[in-house]
């Protein structure tokens, strides 16, 4: 994960955000280690995660304006109602497994 802000970012200030976007991840991941699910569902989640994190740069390049708000408020915007951000290039089938762990995160976020 601290490769993550390096590989989404297109410009120098993303890595900040993306800095601030694993930290809010991370301990999500280790909740999930701590309840012993299988490694391959572990690296399905992170992932995924790397996927949703890329969207939310991806998103300030789009959208500039959303620079002012706070990571964790972009990560709750990117995985509300239970689905990630749409992908571009994903399946339908890998589209759904973003979105699970969209879920996942969220209500962890949230909790």
């Amino acid at each position: 994960m601290d490769a993550w802000p390096q590989s989404w970012a297109g410009i120098a200030k993303d890595e900040g955000v993306g800095r601030t976007l694993t930290d809010l991840m991370r301990p999500f991941i280790l909740d999930l280690v701590q309840q012993h699910l299988a490694p391959k569902t572990i690296r399905r989640h992170l992932d995924n995660l790397w996927l949703i994190g890329g969207e939310v740069i991806r998103q300030l390049h789009d959208t500039p304006s959303r620079r002012t708000k706070a990571a964790k408020i972009l990560l709750l915007d990117a995985t509300a109602d239970g689905e990630a951000c749409w992908v571009s290039g994903l399946t339908e089938a890998q589209q759904r497994t973003v979105d699970a762990t969209a879920r996942k995160l969220f209500g962890f976020l949230v909790s």
